[in-house]
């Protein structure tokens, strides 16, 4: 319609002209009418401007059409008056409208895909053939300890070597690596895909720290373990110790009722006895030990005023560290935070880990231990315990939560690992670094 009513105007247009073309050289040929001459002349010339300016006005509105759908713009719209462009300026107003509506719910589409990539707890990177990051959600970042990475042999400086294992794992195989990053150890499940988008080669990687998981498996593998162990060995002691004290009742009944000669045998028999009694109940004492790994109370929480809390613990271990000469301070920032936790089983987590400490400087002179209790950046209740002690080998920092481990000469090997069951009932999680002969630290992550 709009386009045919632009075509009637210009054929108007052009039939006006040759008329009054036509009528402009009939007047040239007379040799009067002079002022009829000018008027037609000026008339013919004035109907070519104005269809050059009104074709001009069509360009320009069919231009402006064309860039406003290129770029979206609907302030570009065709010209505003031109009554054979109305239904024109009707369609591109729909159009516009159906082109941004599209916008709009990709736009929101890709705001919920940026927000859901950054919630998930799982760190996610995409990066082409030279490197060059553009993905990096935030548990990324915790994971590395980053704020921004433009090229991943930057990770390099959090994890050594990662960016080369992350480059040289195959389409969608998964890995499992142990890392350290800064004071904390990391067991990464990395799995990779890619893929092409266009002419560009993308990597995107997965990782996602299991050390949780697999310690929360590891727990209930040892606490299996330990039951049947123990099931086992007190089945088998029990009716040992209880026969021992049957004979040894008999034998001390009937002794005053013998010779001296046949004295002197059931003495050495009753001795005998009496050392098979005395391990009974060590073996078995030994067992019920290890049985309180699987019988640790169920915490009963309450809010906790960490400050006071801290300096309760240091004045109860006061007497014994100066024994030792050793310097022991607490640290709590803000002054007034707080812990929802059990106070009994935390302080006997606390204690544990300042007796550790306590082993580790022993020879130490200038020997300091410090509690430090803290709001990390990830909005999580720390408390961690660091001492200069001889600190912890790097290839028995791994073992050192693993039930009957132990580096003490006379040591149970179950104060670390009733410590971490403690922590997973409150939520938590136990972690160590330490630099042997510098520092140790124990964190306890709530």
């Amino acid at each position: 319609m709009a386009f045919n009513r632009f075509f009637r105007f210009v054929i108007l247009q052009a039939i006006l002209l040759a008329v009054t073309g036509t009528f402009f050289l009939w007047t040239l040929m007379q040799d009067y009418l002079l002022f009829t001459k000018f008027t037609i002349g000026f008339i013919w010339l004035l109907q070519i401007i104005l269809l050059i300016h009104y074709l001009t006005r069509t360009n320009r509105g069919l231009n402006n059409f064309l860039q406003s759908i290129k770029h979206l713009d609907p302030a570009r719209g065709v010209t505003e008056g031109d009554k054979s462009f109305d239904l024109l300026n009707l369609t591109y107003n729909e159009i516009i409208d159906s082109i941004q509506k599209v916008k709009i719910e990709k736009e929101a589409e890709h705001h919920f895909f940026q927000n859901t990539i950054e919630h998930v707890d799982i760190g996610l990177i995409s990066f082409n053939e030279e490197g060059y990051t553009e993905l990096f959600n935030r548990a990324a970042r915790e994971m590395f300890k980053v704020e921004f990475v433009r090229n991943i042999q930057e990770l390099n400086k959090s994890i050594p070597g990662i960016s080369e294992q992350l480059f040289s794992l195959k389409q969608r195989h998964s890995k499992m690596i142990k890392a350290v990053s800064g004071d904390e150890i990391l067991k990464l499940s990395i799995r990779k895909t890619v893929f092409k988008i266009q002419d560009n080669t993308v990597n995107l990687v997965s990782l996602q720290n299991i050390r949780t998981e697999l310690e929360e498996e590891e727990i209930e593998v040892w606490k299996k373990l330990i039951s049947v162990l123990t099931h086992e060995i007190m089945n088998s002691v029990a009716p040992i110790k209880s026969l021992t004290n049957t004979m040894i009742k008999m034998f001390e009944k009937k002794r005053s009722s013998l010779a001296n000669n046949e004295s002197e045998n059931v003495d050495d028999t009753l001795l005998a006895l009496k050392a098979i009694q005395k391990r009974s109940k060590g073996l078995m004492s030994f067992v019920e030990i290890y049985r309180n790994l699987t019988k640790v109370p169920k915490p009963v929480f309450e809010e906790i005023e960490l400050k006071s809390f801290l300096n309760e613990i240091i004045i109860l271990m006061d007497s014994e560290l100066q024994l030792y000469n050793i310097v022991l301070s607490a640290e709590v920032r803000p002054e007034n935070l707080k812990l929802s936790a059990d106070e009994k089983l935390i302080t006997q987590v606390i204690i544990n880990l300042i007796k550790n400490s306590v082993d580790s400087i022993d020879n130490n002179k200038n020997g300091k231990i410090q509690i430090k209790a803290f709001i990390s950046p990830q909005f999580e209740t720390v408390i961690q315990v660091t001492d200069n002690g001889t600190g912890i080998p790097t290839d028995l920092i791994d073992k050192v939560f693993i039930p009957f481990f132990t580096t003490k000469e006379h040591g149970s090997g179950i104060g670390l690992s009733l410590s971490r069951q403690i922590m997973k009932l409150h939520g938590g999680t136990i972690s160590v670094f330490s630099k042997p002969g510098i520092e140790t630290v124990f964190s306890l992550i709530f």
